[in-house]
């Protein structure tokens, strides 16, 4: 599933935990996308694109 700037996307912690937040920024590498996302705890994750539920 393609992701842009500014959409809500569910995703998983390494602890397994699930957040919720909002697409900031995306790093295109060069065999995955890097997602920076501001999750609605106030915090802001450095998320591979595999960890991405919705």
């Amino acid at each position: 599933m393609k992701h842009t700037i500014g959409d809500a996307v569910k995703f998983r912690l390494e602890s397994g935990e699930v957040q919720e937040g909002n697409i900031q920024f995306i790093e295109k590498g060069n065999s995955e996308e890097i997602y920076y996302i501001n999750s609605s705890n106030r915090w802001a994750y450095k998320i591979s694109g595999k960890k991405i539920i919705s």
